[in-house]
């Protein structure tokens, strides 16, 4: 088979993981091709997020991109011929999710403001031609199937809706939660949590084995303390201890929202609610929670510029939200420990955002006010519709220790199970990675044409004895000696995955610099 590989963004670590993909495909046999844009289009999402021009933005991106590792058939999005544009609306919605983002719009009012539509009006053309880039570089190559950094920021989702308008099968790829092993999606944009769920759903009461539930309670421990040094990005940095800030008027409810600006116009991101807080007014009411039972505690993420956009329209959207109703607010700069006050919580309330898993291993009950990564997971309750919220099951409190379970088991699940190649891509920190040899090929292709993620680790316990152990420490909230737990790796043979000889020096360079869209 030819297979195409393509990431138009040099964000560190993907285009090393492209490479890698590619090395594997090789070495089973497939021929690979290239597609790169080398400054070819008028604008794209990185230099708006960080207003900065060709000269800065594209040199920086060419030089971490794929010509800088031992590449060839390499092609060029401004070598190929322009066909027809394609329809006005159709490129409207393909920059539907990158405006929302760029603009950090907080609900579906804001998708209508002056801002987002220019935006989603510049990134028309620059689409337009990654997807009939996409196009010619498909017939001219005869490809097989492609696989996609990232597959929603504007050229990037042009180039998958060619492999969809071409027929064939793509597979997108990104960094995964926890840093080992790649994040791999079949014939879907990164955002797209359909086979996630499915897995969820396979693994969900099936008990772990000893180390496995040890590597889970590692990573949940680490994230109390503050130690999960590998992930993406950390919020709430050295917290101060925080007490629950109201006299007790019932059970506790601390709310914790995120923004999902994302998700836009994602089929599989829809709910019955266009803002989520109306979701939570209709939450409260379904419940008989009143507001001196609620604390909100804001993203600390809205209090920090990603690029150059601040977080100021969130801020101001859920601050009147609270004022309106009387509830206590805790601001997204303050610095009171987020995970303080999900331990003394009795309900907490998301919206998708990863805090659900610090409450579920603290065994509370949690519901989640529309989709979410984790909708199929048994910790909590995810309500997708007003009419959800007066069935029975929804009001029927889980049981504690099958919360503490089903989170551990969650956990696990996104390390060792949904993300692919764990024990073959390891990550040394957020951008620097070691490959090894032994890695099946063959995974990629079967995702691609059976549309679903196998498990890398399909492996679990006959009873539930393996994982009790930890279980008794989530319970006991022993943070540290979750944390203590040593993961012990096989010994593989080291894959040397770097740039071309003389280029090397590139990555020291980089390392310097600020990560993706804080650079």
């Amino acid at each position: 088979m030819k297979i195409g590989l393509t990431n138009i963004y040099s964000f560190r670590p993907h285009v090393e993981h492209l490479y890698y993909l590619s090395l594997l495909l090789r070495q089973a046999g497939h021929e690979v091709a290239y597609l790169t844009c080398d400054s070819s289009v008028a604008t794209c999402y990185p230099r708006i997020l960080k207003n900065t021009g060709r000269a800065r933005e594209c040199s920086k991106c060419m030089l971490g991109g794929v010509r800088s590792y031992p590449a060839r058939d390499i092609t060029s999005l401004s070598s190929s011929p322009r066909g027809s544009s394609l329809p006005h609306d159709v490129l409207q919605q393909l920059a539907h999710s990158s405006a929302a983002t760029l603009t950090r719009t907080e609900s579906a009012q804001d998708y209508h403001l002056p801002e987002v539509a220019k935006i989603r009006a510049e990134l028309e053309e620059p689409i337009n031609q990654a997807y009939q880039a996409a196009m010619a570089w498909i017939e001219r190559k005869q490809l097989d199937a492609v696989i996609c950094f990232n597959g929603r920021m504007d050229l990037t989702r042009g180039i998958t809706f060619a492999c969809e308008k071409a027929g064939i099968p793509f597979l997108t790829h990104e960094r995964t939660w926890f840093g080992d092993g790649l994040r791999l999606i079949p014939n879907e944009n990164c955002l797209s949590v359909r086979a996630l769920s499915e897995l969820a759903r396979e693994f969900d009461n099936r008990p772990l084995t000893s180390r496995q539930a040890r590597i889970a309670g590692k990573l949940i421990g680490d994230r109390f303390l503050q130690r999960n040094s590998l992930e993406w990005r950390l919020y709430n940095r050295n917290p101060l201890p925080a007490e629950w800030p109201l006299p007790d008027a019932g059970a506790r409810v601390l709310v914790l929202p995120s923004s999902k600006n994302e998700f836009a116009g994602h089929p599989e991101w829809v709910s019955d609610w266009a803002d989520n807080t109306h979701a939570l007014d209709d939450f409260f009411d379904a419940f008989g929670i009143g507001p001196r039972q609620v604390v909100l505690r804001c993203h600390p993420n809205w209090g920090e510029a990603i690029g150059k956009v601040t977080g100021e329209r969130s801020k101001a959207h859920y601050y009147k939200w609270a004022s309106d109703r009387g509830i206590h607010c805790i601001r997204s700069e303050d610095k009171a420990s987020t995970y303080d006050l999900i331990q003394q919580a009795d309900i907490v309330v998301m919206n998708g955002g990863s805090s659900a898993v610090e409450a579920g291993a603290c065994g509370k009950q949690v519901f989640c006010l529309g989709p979410a990564s984790y909708q199929a997971a048994g910790f909590l309750k995810t309500i997708m519709t007003r009419e959800d919220l007066a069935l029975p099951e929804f009001h029927e409190p889980l049981d504690r220790e099958d919360v503490l379970r089903k989170t551990l088991r969650y956990v696990y699940l996104r390390y060792g199970r949904f993300a692919q190649y764990v024990e073959y891509v390891r990550a040394e920190s957020t951008t620097k990675y070691a490959y090894y040899r032994g890695a099946d090929p063959d995974r990629l292709l079967s995702m691609m044409q059976s549309n679903r993620i196998y498990a890398d680790d399909p492996v679990f316990a006959d009873s539930l004895d393996d994982e009790t152990e930890v279980v008794s420490m989530l319970n006991d909230k022993n943070w540290a000696a979750l944390a203590a737990y040593v993961n012990q790796r096989p010994d593989l043979e080291p894959l040397y995955v770097g740039r071309r000889k003389g280029l090397r020096w590139i990555d020291d360079f980089r390392a310097k610099l600020p990560r993706g869209d804080r650079s």
